[in-house]
């Protein structure tokens, strides 16, 4: 019977520790995942604020060199030139701009189902309605001009909301 006893002991002795070792080593798992998330997060929010401050000088440059052709008659008068000399004039910036858009893309197919989806798919959402508007220029000098402080503003808006969660 102490055989018994003995063997059962050592039995349950050894079910306890790999047991605790099992929900440890998934604990351990679980933060690591936390912590790569938290970091692919960061690196979302990073890189879109690095786009953002290049789309404000962009659209901030185009505004005003339209402005000047429609008011000041430079550029000959001419919106596609004045279009042009903004967007010559902002090479870097755009060239940045496109650099970052296959990373926020990709950082975003793998941060958007994490705990922060809500303040992610905001923040990509207004990124992506700015890009568009920033890279492909269209509409009237009214639209452009009421469009760009409004996207500004959402974008600038939703990237508080995610800084404040992360």
């Amino acid at each position: 019977m102490k055989n018994v006893l003995k063997k059962s002991s050592v039995v349950l002795m050894t079910l306890i520790t790999l047991f605790s070792l099992m929900i440890f080593t998934a604990c351990g798992e679980s933060e690591k995942k936390e912590d790569d998330s938290l970091g692919k997060i960061t690196t979302f929010y990073e890189t879109v604020v690095d786009s953002q401050k290049c789309m404000d000088t962009v659209a901030d440059d185009i505004y005003s060199c339209w402005y000047d052709a429609i008011y000041k008659d430079e550029y000959y008068g001419s919106i596609d030139l004045a279009i042009a000399y903004a967007q010559d004039h902002n090479k870097e910036n755009l060239a940045k701009i496109e650099e970052n858009e296959p990373i926020i893309q990709s950082l975003y197919k793998e941060v958007r189902d994490t705990n922060l989806s809500v303040e992610i798919k905001a923040v990509m959402s207004a990124y992506s309605d700015y890009y568009e508007f920033v890279v492909n220029v269209s509409g009237s000098f009214n639209s452009y001009s009421a469009s760009k402080e409004s996207l500004k503003k959402e974008l600038a808006s939703a990237l508080k909301d995610l800084a404040l969660e992360i």
